[in-house]
């Protein structure tokens, strides 16, 4: 038996309505009339029995289509195919606000349960009275569900029968309530625990779930993975759709991602200040979804170089409050060079302490005491000239010794080591340049679920869960190298950028240099899009066109006010290394379109 109909269920006290028309009535829980038992009863000596739970979910889904009762909502998930997903469910009871989803293609039912700002699973049946009701009224509403796969019209039509006389203040027609109600009752029980042998009708409920239902974690709820596309009655809270992105600004985005994280002064100046009107693209809002409502905190951009990648890191970390940290691959990174960078030896123990040189009042006072002070030895009749020569004499020669002790580089943590310490973004440039192979699985570790790695000093670093990894790279340049499956596995988000539209190229040129001239800046993108083109056409390697050289050329401009000038110093001087390839290039896409302008 379903523990939702479990024998205990059955003891419980009815809704007072139905409690007091038995009573008038002179009837019990229990009908043995076959007029009152559900089609679904294939017992020879068939009854049907009023189940609490049962009356209450009904008068409660009766107050919510009258909109008597005004907290709670129902609806559906369609996928593809306009196929049933999911019921959905949400109530209120109190200060608690209930969301309830239930799967009819394996029984199984999920939920959770909200106070104030807390999310918290959702109670057994046993421990609190009204979670029964609330399985049992997400399958009543199932099977008043036209046209859907547990549609069932015998339920629908007495439960509209039970609000039709619900609905009305006159005298109620206390037998007809009374047997619909025994007949919803005994409709549900049956399709529940016969499930397996009916051929139709049947409701499948997974056992066990009802002392401990599978939780909707908070950053599903966020998601919108378990969110109703379609609403019945009332409005959701809690299962509602993902946020559809569009293009926005910092400013407009800050309450949405910022996480109010503490960052220690040292590290509030790697927080990056764009400014707010700065324009958020829907790629990185995605991003930015991702690392706010899962726990998904590895990605990977790969697209042209200037399309935005490096910008949209900073823009993750400012929405984030978080600080931004760099590293740079090339062909010489290894697998050391991940954990430790070497620096120069800036520390003062080579140092003289101020408090072993003498001053210059003692030395005038006593030559010889002051000589004595540095080098211990005391010569008493030694002038001023020779003391002097000998103090410092003696101060290059101890400055020597201990410089030799010290080392011209030292150890340091790597930017990404630091990063994985705290809240961070921590954004990997150009990984796809490093030339030895699986140089970069060293970070595999870091980028399991333990998130753990040993360093050179055997310490072991548990990276932190807000630490945000972004790879970024580019795997058309040369010298770009294939890296190691096992590290593009473990992104949870790879996103390869579409190059940048000559309307997105222009607008983003004015937006950064504040030029006025915007139908020329148009035109100057339309130019840097047709060599682009070109280059990648006729297979040119050795040289680069995009938005950087766009945006190089429109300052070019503005400061020399000769467009085909500066297109020579800032876009023909880099898309070849030969001579040919670029007056080729000048003379095609370049001076027919500008000679006018110059």
């Amino acid at each position: 038996m379903a523990a939702l109909y479990e024998t205990w269920t059955f003891q419980e006290e009815l809704p007072d309505l139905f409690q007091k028309l038995i009573y008038d009535m002179g009837r019990t829980k229990t009908s043995t009339k076959v007029s009152d038992c559900s089609q679904y009863n294939s017992l020879r000596a068939k009854s049907a029995t009023l189940h609490a739970p049962t009356l209450r979910a009904i008068l409660w889904l009766s107050g919510l289509f009258a909109g008597t009762e005004t907290e709670g909502a129902l609806g559906r998930q369609f996928g593809e195919g306009n196929v049933t997903n999911y019921y959905c469910m949400e109530c209120k009871n109190g200060e608690s606000r209930y969301a309830l989803i239930y799967n009819w293609r394996n029984g199984k039912f999920k939920g959770c349960v909200q106070k104030a700002d807390t999310v918290s699973i959702l109670p057994s049946i046993q421990e609190e009275q009204n979670i029964a009701e609330q399985y049992i009224a997400l399958l009543a509403f199932a099977s008043t569900c036209y046209g859907t796969e547990l549609y069932d019209v015998e339920f629908t039509q007495h439960f509209e029968k039970i609000m039709q006389i619900l609905d009305i203040n006159e005298e109620i027609d206390e037998e007809e309530f009374l047997s619909s109600a025994y007949i919803c009752c005994d409709n549900l029980y049956r399709r529940v625990e016969s499930c397996l042998s009916l051929e139709d009708g049947g409701i499948p409920v997974g056992e066990p779930q009802f002392t401990n239902c599978e939780f909707i974690e908070p950053y599903r709820l966020k998601s919108g993975l378990y969110g109703a596309n379609q609403t019945e009655v009332g409005e959701f809270q809690l299962l509602t759709e993902k946020r559809q992105l569009t293009e926005s600004t910092i400013g407009e985005l800050k309450a949405f991602y910022h996480q109010g994280k503490v960052v220690e002064e040292k590290y509030q100046a790697l927080i990056p200040k764009l400014p707010d009107d700065y324009k958020v693209n829907t790629a990185t809002q995605e991003i930015l979804s991702m690392i706010v409502n899962t726990p998904s905190r590895l990605f990977m951009m790969e697209g042209d170089s200037g399309s935005g990648k490096t910008t949209d890191t900073k823009i993750i970390a400012q929405l984030l409050g978080y600080p931004r940290f760099v590293f740079t691959c090339g062909p010489g990174t290894e697998e050391v060079s991940l954990m430790v960078s070497l620096v120069p030896n800036v520390d003062t123990a080579a140092k003289i302490s101020e408090s072993e040189l003498p001053t210059y009042e003692d030395f005038q006072i006593d030559p010889a005491s002051a000589l004595a002070a540095l080098t211990g030895n005391y010569q008493m009749e030694i002038d001023e000239a020779t003391a002097f020569r000998e103090i410092l004499n003696a101060a290059v020669q101890q400055g020597y010794k201990q410089a030799k002790m010290e080392k011209d580089f030292v150890k340091t943590e790597s930017t990404i080591i630091q990063a994985c310490r705290m809240p961070a973004v921590i954004e990997i440039q150009e990984v796809a340049m490093i030339e030895k192979p699986g140089t970069l699985t060293r970070l595999n570790a870091l980028f399991d679920d333990d998130a753990k790695t040993d360093l050179l000093n055997g310490e072991v670093i548990e990276r932190h869960p807000d630490t945000v990894v972004i790879m970024t790279t580019n795997m058309d340049y040369i010298g770009c190298q294939m890296f190691n499956e096992s590290v593009l596995s473990r992104m949870h988000l790879v996103q390869h950028r579409k190059e940048l539209s000559v309307e997105e190229m222009a607008e983003r040129a004015i937006f950064k240099t504040g030029c006025k001239e915007k139908e020329l800046i148009y035109q100057m993108a339309a130019a840097i899009s047709k060599i682009k083109k070109y280059l990648r056409d006729k297979q040119i390697r050795g040289g680069v066109c995009g938005y950087r050289e766009l945006e190089n050329w429109v300052w070019n401009y503005m400061t020399s006010k000769d467009v085909l000038e500066a297109a020579v110093n800032a876009v023909i001087s880099k898309v070849s290394p030969f001579p040919e390839e670029r007056d080729t290039i000048l003379s095609a896409f370049i001076e027919p379109a500008f000679e006018e302008a110059a």
